[in-house]
């Protein structure tokens, strides 16, 4: 679990931040971590030491950066903060986000009023003292920060449904609200839906990539929209921006696909098992950490608390149904598509064999998944 914490609420720092960039500032910088006062990507007692020495008023050789050294992401950098790092330094303090990336978010003076009280299914991504992050299960890539504080019975990765009101928005996707309340979703994905396959492009240089799907089905939705395909500009880091300037982790798309998928060979896995699995197969077929904690962000909150899944990777069904096409074309194609159903019993099944899958040059990847009963 404590992986799985970690590195979701990695990518989806990253993924905050990278939308709060203005659009000219395309060259990927590592983000701010929370505690790391000098900068340095490291939080140690350094820091802590820069901290009191700034907070005493006398000179560090630095820029002082009060959201780095706002350890417990309270507003303010203070001498609590120091004794936060300290503890955190000998593994006293675990509760807190230190050396975790700085989330990037503006106050309400920027942001537009939303009218009315708001309520949504929520994947929470990150907790702090005073307020919690959360992104929706469909369809877009926002990100909500509700203020008020929640009890320890919530974790990162829980599915809520919150209620809250006092709501703000800005052109970023970002959304703030107040807490009305907080309970277990009660959600269950579509059998018929092919959910959240996402698309990742990483080129070697900033390059103008276009991308179209050739789908068997019914589309559903898509962000940024789907208009006879994408066309952006992608990183090296991942990070994609528009014509307008926008910036996008990934392209997102949902449909209804018409493919008749093979689950005749597989994997039955207990549902308290299913985490550690899924790390280690997605590794396999080729994911990146960050995008394991994407996948496993998505589905875990669905598969570990049944008896058992029986689950397979997808292989031509999926590919026939969603052609994809890239210009330029990458080097490496990595396209994951999970198919599962839970099971009360263990169910026997023939292991399915996966081939292990290498990157090299500009690299696309795509991840997606159905719940087939």
């Amino acid at each position: 679990m404590l992986k799985r914490i970690l590195s979701l609420t990695v990518i989806l720092g990253i993924l905050l931040c990278c939308a709060a960039l203005p659009a000219q500032a395309r060259t990927y910088t590592p983000p701010r971590l929370v505690g790391d006062v000098d900068g340095d990507q490291n939080v140690d007692v350094i820091d802590a030491t820069f901290l009191q020495r700034h907070l005493a008023g006398i000179a560090i050789p630095f820029e002082f950066d009060e959201s780095a050294a706002d350890a417990d992401e309270n507003g303010t950098a203070d001498v609590i903060d120091v004794t936060h790092l300290q503890r955190w330094l000998i593994d006293l303090d675990q509760q807190l986000n230190i050396s975790q990336p700085v989330y990037i978010w503006g106050d309400r003076s920027t942001m537009s009023p939303y009218e009315g009280e708001g309520s949504q299914d929520l994947i929470i991504t990150r907790i702090c003292m005073d307020h919690f992050f959360a992104v929706p299960y469909l369809p877009l890539p926002v990100m909500y920060r509700i203020n008020g504080s929640i009890s320890d019975h919530w974790c990162v990765g829980d599915h809520v449904t919150c209620t809250f009101n006092n709501t703000y928005a800005d052109d970023y996707d970002r959304i703030e609200g107040d807490l009305l309340t907080i309970d277990e979703s009660d959600f269950v994905p579509d059998p018929d839906v092919d959910y959240k396959p996402v698309i990742y492009l990483y080129p070697e240089q900033e390059t103008q990539v276009n991308v179209t799907l050739d789908l068997n089905g019914e589309w559903l939705t898509s962000y940024p929209a789907y208009e006879n395909g994408w066309t952006v500009t992608a990183a090296p880091d991942g990070t994609l921006t528009d014509d307008s300037g926008r910036t996008y982790p990934y392209l997102f798309w949902e449909a209804r696909l018409n493919a008749d998928y093979d689950l005749s060979k597989g994997f039955c896995v207990r549902g308290e098992d299913t985490e550690s699995f899924l790390q280690e197969k997605l590794a396999v077929l080729g994911l990146s950490e960050s995008e394991i904690a994407d996948f496993t962000g998505f589905w875990l909150g669905f598969m570990e608390r049944n008896p058992y899944n029986v689950i397979t990777f997808q292989t031509d069904a999926y590919t026939e149904a969603a052609k994809l096409h890239i210009t330029p074309q990458p080097d490496t194609v990595i396209r994951v598509f999970m198919a599962w159903y839970a099971s009360d019993e263990a169910v026997d099944i023939p292991a399915q064999e996966l081939t292990s899958a290498q990157r090299s040059g500009f690299t696309a990847v795509e991840w997606g998944g159905r719940m087939v009963r």
